[in-house]
This record gives structure tokens, C-alpha cells and sequence, in this order.
């Protein structure tokens, strides 16, 4: 055989190996936690999604979705509501009693969770979390995203003038007297820090809002009734969930809302799987699948509080193109003394905490 035969046969072999060889697996970072809640067989998830509004299927209609993606899996679902419950569960945990394999912390609880360690630390951008919806210490990530608006009453304000509306409105004197506020204002947290507004300028912004005679309303749906019932004009800062919320489960034709720019995007609570947890597989599959495309989809679905960033979205098609300012976690250790600020400011000196609400 000449040199170029067995040149030529020795491609020819190795071509052969190589059309054989198998495509290498790359396999799935969440494979063994998957492989491990086979073996936990169930899981007890704490989130505040209702399980109805209104008599229709939210909470639900989510976690059945979760657990049509992983069928092995039985589900629990336990809704944690306010701040009261949130706290009992921390101290029942600090107790040695772990309930929940998903729960529930607000932002004020996150210090105490980190200095207890309580959450399991996961790297969750490996397991295909996005970077923005990751705690910085990796103790879990947020479940729905407030976004903040000026709600208005279509029948008190053409929809061609809301159009028009900035913050600057809600100090307008041609509105005073007619607007209405949430005693804890929290998009103001959002527009104090220096990405934002800054100190100085929302201060401000304060001091002219509380001259303009805003109604301070201490709960949200309560103040979105008044609205629709055309005892204001207009709510600013409020929540886009509240307002979506009326408008489709209520049938309010009377509300309408805008989002001036820069448009206030909170953080939502955490949600963590705590550390001694009995099923902690099966709890890092529903945070890693609260990430995903479907379940964005899914709360945009049940309780409008999607994260903007997610494409397709309604929230997200709704924001396209405006300038956003996104709530980070380093703000939400001090979001508390900032508001105490912006209410001093604006002459409230007693700042409504939850910690104190605690006290009662």
C-alpha cells in the first residue's frame, strides 16, 4: 500500500470513529436537585399569591403549572399573608421549626434573615436565574414586581389629559385638594436615591406634593375604591397590580392609569428556601422555575406582577421605550429611613414601620 493508500485509509477510520461517536451530554445544572426531589417526593410552598381573587383561580393556577413541570413533585400551597405571619415563620425557624420549603420575607426581614442564616445559599445565576433577579448574597430572589403609576378616574380625568401626566402633576395646585397618596409612599423610596432624583431634589418634590392637600390613604385597595367611587381625582404612586386588579377582576371601566417617567420598579418580597428545610431539592426547582419565561407569564396572568424585564410580557410591552428605575437590593436596607425622611419632609412625622405595626 503506498503512503498516500494508508493516508488516505486512515482518514478514512477515523472519519468512521468519529460518525460513531456519540454527541457529548451537557447536562442540565438543576439535574441534581431534580434528582433529589424525586427522592423528597413533595414540597410545601409559602408565597402571597392568593389562591383566589375574586373567586377566580391565581394562586393556584401558578403552582399547578409548577407542578405540571415537575408531575413527581406533591404540592402544598400555604399562603403567607402580612408582616405578622412572615415574622412568626422567622421565629419558629430560629425555634428549629421549619413548615415550608419556599417561604415568604419581606425587605425589613432580609438583615435578620442573613445574621440568623436562615436561607440556603444557592448560585442561582448557574442554575439559570437572570443576574437581576438574584439577592446579591444569593439567599433567594423576588416574587411580584410592584411597578408605580399615577391611577386616575376616567370620568373626573379625560384619558387624553392623563396622557399629559408627570409627577410634577401630583403638585400641581390646579389639582389640589384632588389627589390621594399611600401613607408609605414607596415609589418615593425609589426616585430618592441618586440613580433616580436623588435626596434633594425628591425632598423637594415632597414638600410641594403635601402643600398641593394629597388624602393620605393607609391601605391601597381602600384607596383605589375611593378612586373608582370619584373621591379623587387621581392616586399618585400607586401600584399597577392594584389598579389591573379593578380593571379586569372588577370591571372598573372608570379606571385608568399612567406611568410617568422615571417609571418606580420595586423589588417584591423574597422568597428563600430556608436553610433546614425537609424537601430544599424541590424548593430550589420552584425558585428556579419562578425565573422562567412561563411562570413570568403565568403572574403576569393571576396577579399582574410580572417583572418588566422579561420580554412579551404585558408589563414589559407596556414600559418599552420609557426610562426605568429599578429598586436594588443595597436600597432596601435602608428604604425604611428614607421614607421617614420623605415623610418628615412632607410633615408626617411619624413613620408608619412595620415593625412597629409588630407592636401592636
Amino acid at each position: 500500500m503506498s503512503r498516500i493508500s494508508k493516508i488516505c485509509f486512515l482518514l478514512l477510520v477515523c472519519g468512521v470513529i468519529m460518525a460513531v461517536q456519540p454527541f457529548p451530554v451537557h447536562s442540565d445544572p438543576l439535574d441534581p436537585y431534580i434528582e433529589g426531589a424525586k427522592k423528597e417526593g413533595s414540597v410545601t410552598i409559602g408565597v402571597t399569591l392568593r389562591e383566589k381573587v375574586h373567586g377566580k383561580p391565581a394562586g393556584e393556577l401558578y403552582i399547578a403549572a409548577f407542578q405540571k413541570r415537575y408531575p413527581f413533585l406533591k404540592v402544598t400551597f400555604k399562603r403567607i399573608g402580612g408582616f405578622r405571619e412572615r415574622e412568626r415563620i422567622v421565629t419558629e425557624m430560629m425555634a428549629g421549626i421549619f413548615n415550608y420549603d419556599v417561604a415568604t420575607a419581606s425587605e425589613l426581614q432580609i438583615d435578620t434573615l442573613i445574621n440568623a442564616k436562615l436561607p440556603r445559599l444557592v448560585e442561582w445565576e448557574k442554575l439559570g436565574v437572570p443576574q437581576f433577579l438574584v439577592h446579591p448574597e444569593n439567599i433567594g430572589v423576588p416574587l411580584r414586581t410592584p411597578v408605580f403609576g399615577i391611577a386616575y378616574n376616567r370620568d373626573l380625568v379625560p384619558d387624553q389629559v392623563a396622557q399629559t401626566f408627570t409627577w410634577e402633576t401630583c403638585t400641581d395646585p390646579k389639582w389640589k385638594g384632588k389627589t390621594a397618596m399611600d401613607d408609605r409612599p414607596r415609589h418615593l423610596n425609589g426616585l430618592y436615591v441618586n440613580d433616580a432624583w436623588g435626596r434633594e431634589k425628591t425632598l423637594d418634590y415632597a414638600k410641594r406634593w403635601a402643600a398641593n392637600k394629597p388624602a393620605i390613604e393607609s391601605s391601597r385597595s381602600t384607596a383605589a375604591a375611593k378612586l373608582v367611587a370619584g373621591a379623587y381625582h387621581m392616586v399618585c404612586g400607586m401600584q399597577r397590580t392594584q389598579v389591573k386588579d379593578l380593571q379586569v377582576h372588577g370591571e372598573a371601566k372608570s379606571l385608568g392609569m399612567v406611568f410617568p417617567e422615571p417609571v418606580p420598579v420595586g423589588l417584591g418580597e423574597l422568597i428563600y428556601v430556608p436553610n433546614k428545610a425537609k424537601h430544599p431539592n424541590a424548593g430550589v426547582l420552584f425558585l428556579a422555575w419562578t425565573a422562567t419565561q412561563q411562570a413570568q407569564n403565568l403572574l403576569e396572568d393571576v396577579n399582574f406582577s410580572g417583572h418588566p424585564s422579561f420580554e412579551g410580557t404585558e408589563v414589559n410591552k407596556l414600559l418599552k421605550g420609557k426610562k426605568v428605575f429599578y429598586a436594588t437590593w443595597k436600597d432596601s436596607v435602608h428604604a425604611d429611613e428614607d421614607l421617614a425622611k420623605i415623610l418628615q419632609a412632607m410633615g408626617m412625622p411619624v413613620v408608619r414601620s412595620e415593625s412597629k405595626k409588630k407592636t401592636k
